[in-house]
Order: structure tokens, then C-alpha cells, then sequence
């Protein structure tokens, strides 16, 4: 099954008339690695899109898009939080979102999200 990013990651070969080789070539990492990616058999690892968007010289909406579609292949995330409140707000975040009985809302989510977006934007 394709990924996010696996989608995202053929568009770009595609409008680059690049094949797999050719984009594992421009990102230095072997083919395997890049098809396990997109196929959702590895998940994409810190800093990867950001090597895509760099490499490819992304313009802004498809950089977002990129980030987006990483964001949404990947199950796990570190946050490395360096005060205590922001340890607070970071395990807080983590229990609620994995909590059957206390999960989050979507219209919660949808709040915090805006409110992660606006910072995104200065």
C-alpha cells in the first residue's frame, strides 16, 4: 500500500521525469530504501522530507505538502522537550491523543492544530 509521502514522492518523480534511480541518486539513498518509504514498509525518518524539499528545491505549497505527507506516514514521533513545560504540554499531548477512554476530539485537534499553524506562518 502507498504511503502520503509515497504518493508524494512519485508525483515529484514524475513531473521530474526522474525514475527511482534517479531520485535515490539526488537524495544518497539507495532505491530499496526510498520504494520501502513509499510502500509504507519503513516509516520516513527524521529530516527526510526535508532532504526531499531541498534536493528538489521545493517551492512552498509543495514543501508543505511534502511535510504534511511525512507527517501522515510516520506512526511515532519524538519530541524532545526542553523545559518542564513543555514536558508537561509534550506528555499531556501524547497520553490524550493514545487514551481510549480521554482521547481528544476531533474539533479539539482541529483547535490545537490551528493554533500550531498560526506559529507557522510569523
Amino acid at each position: 500500500m502507498t504511503t502520503e509521502i509515497g504518493k508524494e514522492l512519485r508525483k515529484l518523480r514524475i513531473d521530474q521525469d526522474e525514475r527511482l534511480y534517479d531520485m535515490s541518486h539526488r537524495l544518497e539513498k539507495s532505491s530499496a530504501f526510498i520504494s520501502a518509504v513509499e510502500r509504507g514498509s519503513k516509516s520516513p525518518p527524521l529530516g527526510f522530507e526535508e532532504l526531499v524539499i531541498a534536493a528538489y528545491q521545493l517551492a512552498s505549497d509543495a514543501a508543505d505538502a511534502m511535510r504534511r505527507a511525512a507527517d501522515r506516514s510516520r506512526k511515532a514521533f519524538t519530541i524532545e522537550a526542553q523545559t518542564p513545560l513543555e514536558r508537561d504540554a509534550a506528555g499531556l499531548m501524547a497520553r490524550r491523543m493514545s487514551s481510549k477512554m480521554d482521547a481528544l476530539s476531533p474539533d479539539e485537534l482541529e483547535k490545537i492544530l490551528a493554533i500550531l499553524r498560526k506559529g507557522e506562518c510569523d
